[in-house]
């Protein structure tokens, strides 16, 4: 609306990569750091979260791909 002569800046084209890094990054060290200390449920939650991360950036990646 206000956006001074410049192109609209969306929110999905900053999610898109937040969502899929901050899931591999908890797939990878969290993970592997609550299975060394051996808590399981922050290790189950921890796999829960990341995937749902992955899973969000995947499907952004999709409508934004069908919407432009």
């Amino acid at each position: 609306m206000f956006n001074g002569g410049y192109g609209a800046v969306s929110f999905v084209s900053y999610s898109i990569p937040l969502f899929l890094l901050t899931g591999f990054l908890i797939l990878i060290y969290d993970t592997k750091k609550y299975r060394m200390m051996q808590m399981k449920k922050e290790l189950k939650l921890s796999r829960v979260l990341g995937w749902t991360n992955i899973v969000l950036g995947a499907m952004f990646i999709v409508m934004d791909y069908f919407m432009m």
